[in-house]
């Protein structure tokens, strides 16, 4: 077929799960992460799907009617325990099964969970620990190492913003010998993974190329985002002209302590802080085009709202581009 190719996704596939440490991995097609989690067609019908995603509660508005989706408002073992009361999960293929949704940085306020812990609270519950690890990165978080048995990420960052579609890559844990014994929830999940029956993504010859430059460089240029989202942080903490500064770096940051454990490398690409009188929109009119148009995981430094631009909150993914010239353009539009 005229503009596809015959590149081996499996290579590819195979050379995430070699990147990731899993024992398989598979790439989808899909918009973000949980639709990326419901086209795999894993969480069933008589299911229970516990999630914290405080800023993303409209991606499990579909595609998981099926099941009954519990979201909480604390990326807590104790939160995610409360919300699992009195469903009787199995860690038997035929289930039911009971899911724990978590980002590895994420929600209002770039939180960082405690992965270890809610690996271990999941493993007492019966429990199917599922990490979306897009903000992070493979070279930021090891989600399968820390306890998680699903890691998801999209691949913005991997294909430098370049792709034409948006990619989400699955990475399944290896069933880890625990004193003589097969992890369960490692094991319960490959069963499904590999029953569910999924299509093999055919991916153009632009997506196959975007894909295999991305992946040797992906290294270098995670370090680039985030040592400038760490400059941009710093900068941001010092300006009198807005308030708020959320960065897992930052010693003010209420999951500081638990990021030094669980990020690697550094503390993410992301930033977010508050305006002080004055709404999203006002600023991103102030500034340059680029700094909302430009793709998702490229080059350049990119602003979003996520409490929509009526309201104050700025969430900044540092790019590879010059902090200083960023901040500049920053504090320009910040005075205007």
């Amino acid at each position: 077929m005229k503009g596809r190719c015959l590149v081996d996704v499996q290579q590819l596939e195979e050379t995430w799960a070699l990147r990731t440490g899993a024992r398989e991995a598979q790439l989808l097609a899909a918009p973000h992460v949980p639709a990326g989690l419901s086209q795999l067609g894993i969480v069933r019908p008589g299911d229970r799907l516990v999630a914290f995603a405080d800023d993303f509660v409209d991606a499990f508005a579909s595609g998981f009617d099926c099941c009954d989706v519990a979201l909480v408002g604390s990326s807590s073992a104790e939160a995610f325990a409360a919300a699992s009361e009195g469903f009787d999960a199995s860690f038997d293929a035929e289930g039911p099964h009971l899911w724990w949704f978590v980002n590895s940085i994420g929600g209002f306020g770039l939180r960082v969970p405690d992965l270890r812990a809610l690996g271990r609270a999941a493993r007492e519950a019966h429990a199917l620990l599922v990490v979306d690890n897009t903000v992070a990165s493979a070279f930021g978080c090891d989600p399968l190492r820390l306890g998680a048995v699903l890691s998801l990420e999209a691949l913005d960052r991997v294909c430098a913003g370049k792709a034409p579609r948006k990619l989400v890559a699955v990475s399944v844990a290896r069933s880890q010998l625990k004193r003589h014994r097969v992890d369960a929830a490692a094991e319960c999940v490959h069963a499904l993974f590999t029953g569910c029956g999924a299509l093999s993504l055919d991916l153009s010859t632009e997506e196959a190329d975007v894909l295999e430059h991305g992946l040797p460089s992906l290294n270098v240029r995670m370090r680039a985002h985030f040592d400038r989202a760490r400059a941009l942080a710093e900068y941001l903490a010092a300006n009198e002209m807005v308030r708020n500064v959320r960065y897992p770096g930052l010693s003010s940051h209420p999951d500081h302590a638990v990021a030094t454990g669980i990020l690697e490398h550094g503390f993410g690409p992301a930033v977010e802080f508050d305006l002080i009188e004055r709404s999203a929109g006002e600023l991103f009119n102030a500034l340059p085009g680029e700094f909302r148009t430009s793709p998702a995981g490229g080059a350049t430094t990119r602003l979003s709202a996520p409490r929509g631009k009526q309201g104050s909150t700025i969430r900044l993914f540092a790019g590879t581009d010059d902090p200083l010239i960023v901040a500049a353009t920053l504090d320009n539009a910040l005075r205007n």
